[in-house]
């Protein structure tokens, strides 16, 4: 092979590389999220909108448990999930709107039942942006916040799952 041949398969694999370079670059970045995660707790109860304490293990006697999420969001209004797994296989997954705030209050609840839960809070794109992890131990009896009354407005939203969610935009 002569110097001159060389140097043209050369020149033509740097030319081939260059060209593809701004293919390559071009591609549109993955999207940003733009909402911030101000609190995520797990509870007993909602009311007026807030969490009743926090906690990470719940009595089967509880009935229900909660998550409850603060989020920001500055940009356009998007959607988070709530995915519950008992053990290692998903119990539900409710999606819920948000709003553009600083301050935005969500939650989900899920009928509870003796065992290892954790429950993810993911974005639009699917990413984990957070995530909690519980017990529930079974106990006899009723429990301190069996007869509480949830003063929200929630709806179910899941019934198959035992889902309920609400939310509310708040300062």
């Amino acid at each position: 092979m002569t110097f001159a041949r060389i140097s043209s398969r050369v020149a033509g694999a740097v030319l081939g590389a260059l060209l593809a370079v701004p293919f390559l670059t071009a591609q549109p970045a993955a999207a940003q999220s733009s909402i911030v995660i101000r609190d995520f707790v797990l509870t007993h109860g909602i009311y007026e909108r807030e969490p009743v304490g926090t906690t990470e293990t719940f009595a089967s006697a509880d009935e229900r448990g909660y998550a409850f999420a603060r989020i920001a969001n500055d940009g356009s209004p998007t959607q988070v999930s709530f995915v519950w797994y008992y053990g290692d296989e998903m119990h539900a997954s409710i999606d819920m709107n948000i709003g553009t705030s600083g301050g935005w209050r969500t939650w989900s609840s899920i009928n509870l039942r003796p065992g290892n839960w954790r429950v993810k809070l993911q974005d639009a794109s699917g990413a984990v942006i957070a995530e909690r992890s519980f017990m529930v131990e079974h106990t006899g009896g009723a429990s301190a916040t069996s007869g509480m009354k949830d003063q929200s407005s929630n709806t179910p939203s899941s019934p198959s799952y035992g889902g309920w969610t609400g939310q509310h935009d708040g300062g």
